[in-house]
């Protein structure tokens, strides 16, 4: 449990956060840098995007360990919901810190970030890989981050992100999406 921000925290198998859903998928991609594949939602297509490097924790904390990068490497967009799913890597953290350590320390910049946003942190299995979904609320946007070490140990973050009247509409294909992830 993180101390000091509106969230909650646990192991969860009731709660469904995946699906192993195929009508709801697009085409695979498969990443060997990033040690993954995964489907998109159906629908949701990719883009050549000039999204770069988004910084967690630069000038607000001296603390490499708290000093992060998402850098996206796949940005999906879908027309119909004006959804955005984006695929990368997080890099930064102290380089001292195990891997594990590192996605900890990353989970806590972005509770710390988001503590202002309605926020849940949830954790739960799926494929042998150790998912956390933070799911924040943000005026009128969902967004919904998911993080996961791949064989590597680096930190994978998927993040969807959508209108929050429109997630009833895409929420089972995020979710079929979710059950895609593999580890290569």
């Amino acid at each position: 449990m993180l101390v000091g921000c509106k969230s909650k925290s646990n192991v969860s198998e009731s709660k469904e956060y995946f699906s192993n859903d195929k009508t709801k998928l697009g085409i695979e991609v498969t990443d060997r840098e990033l040690g993954i594949k995964f489907f998109p939602p159906t629908g949701w297509k990719l883009k050549q995007t000039s999204i770069s490097k988004m910084e967690l924790g630069r000038n607000r904390s001296d603390r490499e360990e708290l000093n992060f990068s998402y850098i996206p490497v796949y940005v999906f967009f879908n027309d119909t919901t004006n959804g955005l799913f984006s695929a990368g890597k997080v890099e930064g953290g102290d380089s001292l810190l195990t891997k594990s350590a590192r996605l900890n320390y990353y989970k806590s910049a972005l509770a710390d970030k988001y503590n202002n946003n309605k926020l849940a942190i949830e954790n739960f299995i799926n494929s042998r890989i150790a998912f956390t979904e933070i799911k924040l609320e943000k005026e009128n946007l969902v967004s919904i981050k998911l993080l996961f070490l791949n064989q590597n140990g680096d930190v994978i973050q998927f993040d969807y992100t959508i209108p929050a009247n429109q997630l009833p509409s895409v929420e089972d294909a995020i979710k079929a999406s979710i059950g895609s992830i593999r580890l290569m």
